[in-house]
């Protein structure tokens, strides 16, 4: 088997995204699409980011030619011709590589009627998972969010991803509101790299502390590795992070680094499955957890449920957004707090046609 062809498809929808304290964006996905001579198709979807058309542009100019006549279980070969040229030579985008590697590991699955999670040494059919709030709320909003959020007919949650990062004292209202109203759930934050100064973040992660938050997500930009072991070194939360981060080299310096009590490595933008596998082996030699960045529609989720399901991972972070937003012909779902493994061969899920058809540009 050598793959014949690569297609980009870039899907925008009609409404713009509020995530935390990034600025708001137009909801759209590249999908990537890696043809076979033997007539098996691989799948997969960049993450929503800022400029898909360079990215597009990217795979299409670059990458295609990289992986054209290439045998697509020859993951390894690939991820390393694409790493050795893209990183070296031109311009390296994570989210573009990470595609390539699960386009292939899809065509793998399909092609050996297997599951990716059981193809990579499946550990676990299900998981608990937590609700992810796409935006941030003001203080009585979320209470309403994450009251739908333990809903039984919408997942029923019994933790919460909460958007943080407008400032010390909005984040202790929201907090505050949100522990009152539900004293027995999990809680996470992720401030989204919105805090600049090491002092504001340890205060940030005292009030955490305060309201039984779990962890602290990517409470400064996550370059700034010192900054971040100086804020692990002193906050009495976990911190975690990790999201944006690729390759095993990268996450050396983390873990050596002793920046996050939890990395947050993403199949979809980190590297691919097998690049995961190895940073989760780093950390677990280093006493961290790993519980990948998830968010975005359906193919994202189901990219790092497989991995989930294939590691030690105690948590799927899940997107609590509506399910036509997955983009999926059957929706991924959680029931009682857990999501299951995918069993169809492959990613074992498919775009929703409808919506591709009308979205695609």
């Amino acid at each position: 088997m050598i793959i014949t062809d690569v297609k980009t498809h870039l899907l925008q929808l009609d409404f713009k995204i509020k995530i935390g304290s990034m600025p708001r964006f137009q909801a759209s996905g590249l999908y990537t699409n890696l043809i076979t001579d033997e007539g098996i198709n691989g799948w997969a979807l960049s993450h929503w980011n800022l400029s898909n058309r360079a990215q597009q542009q990217f795979i299409e100019e670059a990458l295609k030619k990289l992986v054209l006549k290439k045998d697509p279980f020859m993951v390894e070969e690939i991820y390393h011709e694409i790493y050795q040229n893209s990183n070296r030579i031109m311009f390296g985008i994570p989210h573009a590589t990470s595609a390539i590697q699960v386009a292939c590991w899809d065509i793998i699955g399909k092609a050996t009627k297997q599951p990716i999670y059981k193809l990579l040494g499946g550990r676990k059919k299900k998981v608990k998972c937590y609700a992810s709030m796409p935006r941030g709320y003001k203080p009585k909003a979320a209470v309403g969010a994450v009251e739908s959020a333990l809903k039984p007919e919408l997942g029923g949650f019994k933790a919460v991803k909460l958007r943080i990062g407008n400032g010390i004292k909005k984040d202790r209202e929201l907090i505050k509101e949100v522990r009152d109203a539900f004293p027995d759930i999990d809680i996470m934050v992720d401030a989204n790299s919105a805090y600049h100064s090491i002092n504001e973040a340890i205060k940030v992660a005292e009030v955490c502390y305060k309201y039984g938050v779990e962890w602290l997500e990517e409470p400064i930009p996550t370059d700034n590795l010192a900054g971040l072991a100086k804020i692990r070194e002193k906050s009495p939360v976990q911190i975690a992070g990790g999201e944006n981060d690729m390759g095993i080299f990268r996450f050396e310096d983390i873990l050596s680094r002793d920046c996050f009590d939890i990395i947050q490595p993403d199949v979809t933008r980190s590297g691919g499955f097998l690049q995961l596998k190895k940073i989760d082996a780093m950390a677990e030699v280093k006493g961290v957890q790993c519980i990948p960045h998830i968010f975005g529609f359906g193919h994202i989720l189901a990219a790092n449920l497989h991995f989930v399901m294939a590691s030690r991972c105690e948590w799927c972070e899940f997107p609590f957004i509506p399910e036509e937003y997955q983009l999926l012909e059957e929706p991924i779902k959680a029931e009682k707090g857990f999501v299951k493994a995918i069993e169809k061969p492959g990613i074992g899920v498919e775009i929703n046609k409808k919506m591709f058809e009308e979205n695609v540009i």
